[in-house]
């Protein structure tokens, strides 16, 4: 049995990308061929709670089967497998192949039947300082043929010994080898840094290289290659250290044919670069998963330190560090020291779902550049930007670049930008704020179509429900008393000269509650027992009791009652709400109402927003209300909600207004059910023989043969 037969796996999703196929076709083969003369192989092992099969004999069952769409499927099965790294030492197989791989690239040749001795020989050849390779194959030992052989029938399946590279790297996730990718980041996060690189050194000369001091940025290196790999070759520079990292990293710059700089880091972490240059790091690094707050920001400061204005850098790193609240004192002034370099020009918290292992975990972006030497310290500036809501789609990407390049200039360009995510905040604003540095900036997602376009649905609509009466003129003269609620509503687009710059704008929960613009109460603890569950109806004597169960639409609003009395001696703490209160849970998931009425008891764990009217903040509550009932059915962290505000004079018709539609909807409904009462009704009297119809006048009996001749009957007897 050869080498490849023996330490290649397979997961049934390999199967199925190696067949070319949907994934529950695998699961059919499997079953329908067990009692069959060529049965689909057995498992060999299970791997992360999945079954995990011999990738040489599920290669020779669709050849023999001749089943899915590849054609060989033997000579691509290298490239759809995994080594079996149980039997071959784990992470040290993996350096190993990924050295075989680089020392494929340089020496240009495959390794065929080499002995042992022969690829160290190749090794020391090309790798006489032992820089990158030399000892992960010496380390390899007696399994240094096997894996050989192994990576010839890789570099053959996959096309090339880069693309054989990034399977292997592929791998990291897979198999779960956490200190190789214990903290890397995703397709989409490493989409943005090769954006927002790409676009920071389009405006550098071009003889501009790249740094990863930290040699944390592998990925986020590959990904700029891809983007600019069309525009010329890019020459990076990286830590010249002897750990497995750097190792790896040059290893993989070697085989993607990337020019590479050595960069003399000390141990502080200091170094020096001339010239125009782009810094992009990572942190913390996967080699480095539990490095403390404080030295990934002492990480930054090394950048800054050493930074000459005509070079630039991009840093993700998680939000905790970069833009939160919460901080230690140390890890403040750390981050705070960094703020009053002048060179932090950027600041940006990102969605959730960008790491790989950790897709909870939220990102934040920095970018940094040449201080304003020439503005006044209290007069600098910095842009911030909280995209905690907003998906990282390919146009959003796109706008938060522009942003982002823009924050570079001067006051004047600054000014002149429509920034469609962030806004400038005076630098001393964010040092004085105890606050996240992008409180306030929360981007929301405006409706679609501009202002004119959405006042003219807007208006639309209102002339259909209202059968265009005659206040619908959009005239601010006094309307008769006698004419719909709704027709009074006039309805003006803003200019787009006069649209304010913060008009997606929403504070969070956090923010609103120390603002004192919103009051947090908890719920009542109730006994289940004191719980009126079949009240006769509402009276004087009973408040009504609303927890989880009326807000999720499980019980109807004053399906449960308290009694007063029995309320007010038992639970002398007790709270009631007031009118206009918003009610709301967080689980099983968020849900919220309005209290017009107040005088409710509220059960824990439901809980209450009690809004400000002496400071409202531009919240009303029914936008409250909806902006909970909109958020994801797993995002529990009720105080980082970001809730919409109105502007003041816009406040108290923006609640008059949606009470009028309100009303109105309520009367469709109650109008809705009656209509549907009434067709029970009538259906239940006729055919019981105990109410006759008329037919309407000067019409005929109805002819149920044609539903055009149908007219509503006169009466009922």
């Amino acid at each position: 049995m050869t080498m490849t037969e023996q330490t290649l796996l397979m997961t049934m999703s390999d199967i199925a990308d190696l067949a070319r196929v949907q994934r529950p076709v695998v699961s059919v083969w499997r079953s329908r061929s067990a009692h069959t003369d060529n049965p689909f192989p057995q498992p060999v092992a299970r791997r992360g709670g999945q079954d995990v099969f011999n990738a040489g004999q599920v290669a020779t069952w669709l050849t023999n089967t001749r089943r899915g769409n590849n054609p060989d499927p033997s000579a691509d099965a290298a490239a759809h497998a995994s080594l079996n790294y149980a039997s071959a030492n784990d992470e040290s197989s993996f350096s190993v192949v990924t050295a075989l791989l680089a020392l494929r690239t340089l020496s240009g040749r495959s390794f065929g039947a080499m002995s042992a001795a022969d690829l160290l020989d190749l090794a020391d050849e090309h790798d006489p300082d032992d820089a990158f390779l030399y000892a992960e194959l010496v380390a390899a030992g007696p399994a240094l043929t096997d894996l050989a052989t192994y990576v010839d029938a890789l570099v053959e399946a996959a096309f090339g010994e880069g693309p054989a590279f990034e399977r292997m790297m592929a791998d990291r996730f897979r198999l779960d080898l956490r200190s190789l990718g214990d903290t890397a980041l995703g397709d989409t996060a490493l989409t943005l840094m090769a954006e927002v690189a790409t676009a920071l050194r389009a405006g550098q000369p071009h003889d501009s290289f790249i740094v990863d001091s930290t040699g944390s940025a592998s990925d986020v290196i590959l990904a700029i290659h891809r983007v600019e790999s069309a525009r010329g070759d890019i020459t990076v520079a990286t830590p010249d250290d002897n750990t497995d990292a750097s190792r790896l990293l040059r290893r993989r710059l070697l085989v993607h044919g990337i020019t590479r700089e050595a960069l003399a880091v000390q141990p502080s972490g200091a170094f020096a670069v001339q010239g125009a240059a782009l810094h992009t790091a990572q942190l913390p690094p996967s080699h480095c998963a539990g490095m403390p707050p404080v030295e990934m920001l002492s990480a930054i400061d090394q950048i800054v330190l050493q930074m000459t204005d005509e070079q630039l850098a991009v840093v993700i790193a998680p939000a905790g560090v970069l833009s939160d609240t919460g901080l230690t004192h140390e890890v403040d002034e750390a981050r705070s020291t960094l703020l009053r370099s002048g060179r932090v020009r950027a600041v940006v918290r990102l969605p959730a779902g960008l790491l790989v292992h950790k897709p909870l975990q939220p990102q934040a972006l920095w970018v940094l550049g040449a201080a304003h030497t020439q503005v006044s310290l209290a007069d600098r500036w910095t842009l911030v930007a909280d995209l905690t809501e907003i998906p990282l789609t390919p146009a959003a990407i796109d706008d938060l670049v522009s942003d982002l390049v823009a924050s570079l200039g001067d006051r004047s360009s600054v000014r002149a930008h429509a920034f469609r995510y962030a806004r400038l905040v005076l630098t001393r604003t964010l040092l004085a704020s105890r606050d996240s540095l992008v409180a306030g900036a929360r981007a929301a997602t405006a409706p679609a179509g501009s202002a004119a376009q959405l006042a003219l649905r807007v208006d639309e609509l209102l002339a259909v429900l209202t059968g265009d009466a005659p206040a619908r003129t959009n005239s601010t003269t006094d309307t008769p008393a006698d004419v719909p609620a709704l027709a009074r509503l006039v309805i003006h687009p803003v200019p787009p000269a006069d649209e304010p710059a913060d008009a997606t704008v929403a504070a969070t929960v956090a923010h609103l509650l120390a603002d004192g613009h919103v009051r947090y109460i908890p719920g009542n603890r109730l006994e289940a027992d004191d719980i009126d569950l079949e009240p006769t109806g509402r009276s004087a004597t009973s408040i009504r009791v609303i927890g989880p169960a009326e807000l999720l639409g499980e019980a109807p609003l004053g399906g449960r009652r308290i009694d007063r009395l029995k309320f007010a001696a038992a639970y002398p703490a007790g709270r009631v709400t007031e009118p206009g209160d918003v009610i709301f849970c967080t689980s099983p998931h968020p849900a919220a109402v309005v209290d017009d009425e107040g005088t409710s008891v509220v059960v824990f764990p439901a809980r209450i927003l009690r809004i400000n009217v002496a400071e409202p903040g531009g919240l009303v509550a029914a936008v409250t209300a909806a902006d909970i009932n909109a958020r994801d059915r797993r995002d529990k962290r009720w105080q980082r909600w970001p809730l919409r505000q109105a502007s003041p004079d816009q406040r108290g018709v923006l609640a008059a207004a949606l009470a009028s539609v309100r009303s109105e909807q309520q009367q469709a409904q109650q109008r809705l059910a009656q209509l549907e009462e009434l067709i029970a009704l009538i259906m239940t009297g006729v055919t019981a023989g105990t109410l006759t119809l008329a037919a309407a006048p000067g019409s005929s009996a109805p002819d149920s043969s044609d539903s055009d001749s149908l007219a509503l009957p006169e009466g009922i007897s």
